[in-house]
């Protein structure tokens, strides 16, 4: 078992995490680090909210090891819409 350290930005100031949960592999970190970020990433729509979701993964040695990103991008066609919208995930 090795311990992973999950640092999230998303559209706030970095959150380092101090403690990071332990995996059988860096696949598995990365994994994991793939599916919270497209839970954070959800999370945000809900509120209206698209910015990206960055993991970056850091080993035991406190060596980056993956970079995750979640991104949201939304292009309109056609004629403009004018007010708001209510985002629903």
């Amino acid at each position: 078992m090795a311990r992973y350290y999950f640092d999230v930005q998303n559209g706030k100031p970095l959150v380092r995490d101090d403690e990071g949960p332990d995996f059988d592999s860096l696949d598995a970190a990365v994994h994991a680090a793939a599916r919270s970020a497209a839970e954070i990433g959800t999370s945000q729509l809900a509120k209206g909210n698209t910015s990206d979701v960055v993991i970056e993964v850091r080993d035991e040695q406190n060596q980056r090891v993956c970079t995750v990103t979640a991104s949201m991008r939304i292009e309109r066609h056609g004629p403009s819409h004018q007010g708001p919208h209510s985002w629903s995930a």
